[in-house]
């Protein structure tokens, strides 16, 4: 939820990376271990991730936690927003294991996009540009986590969807575009998941010599 414009007449939204959604899938890794890492633990660590996300400002950080105060509130909106983010995953995970995502899935994202604020142009913002949408009369977890809905619509529709990876590592399972030259990324990154399957290998040749 961006600070409102010049006369407050609309909100601004920032523009944001095609791969947003997956760094929002992210927030949870190592899923496929017995203990994955959860960073998404509250309402502090939602609104953490979407500052540095930039897609929060302070007034509009002001605003949500004054909305979602009681705790009734605020864990249903907590509760909507890890709902929006394991749907997000599981549909990237089908996508990169080249099946077919959940029609519940998909219904459950375009929910999340008809009810986001509807972008209606673009404006000047500082010494870019940003898109301009309705009015946000409420707050809610659909307008702060629109980008998020948008870009894995962007994703799904646009030609870098055959580049959606997951990690190699089984237990990993992180989520990547790839943007390799040869399109044959298999790990979140060498200096990690990469390196310990080298090593892994090494030491079974090595035990089978």
């Amino acid at each position: 939820m961006t600070q409102p414009s010049r006369g407050a007449a609309r909100d601004l939204v920032p523009g944001f990376p095609d791969d947003l959604c997956l760094g929002f899938a992210n927030t949870r890794y190592y899923r496929g271990s017995d203990a994955p890492t959860e960073t998404l633990t509250d309402l502090d660590a939602l609104f953490g991730w979407c500052r540095s996300a930039t897609l929060l400002s302070a007034g509009g950080e002001r605003m949500l936690r004054r909305a979602w105060a009681e705790e009734i509130a605020g864990s249903l909106a907590f509760r909507d927003a890890v709902a929006l983010r394991e749907m997000i995953y599981r549909v990237f995970f089908c996508v990169a294991e080249a099946k077919a995502p959940a029609g519940a899935d998909l219904d459950a994202l375009n929910r999340a996009l008809r009810t986001a604020p509807e972008r209606i142009g673009i404006a000047r913002s500082g010494p870019g540009f940003a898109w301009r949408v309705t009015p946000i009369e409420q707050p809610s977890v659909a307008a702060l986590l629109a980008p998020v809905a948008w870009s894995a619509a962007n994703l799904l529709t646009g030609p870098r969807l055959p580049r959606v990876r997951h990690c190699a590592n089984q237990r990993c399972l992180w989520m990547f575009l790839d943007d390799s030259k040869s399109g044959t990324r298999r790990w979140c990154s060498m200096s990690a998941c990469g390196n310990r399957a080298k090593a892994h290998r090494h030491y079974v040749r090595q035990k089978e010599g």
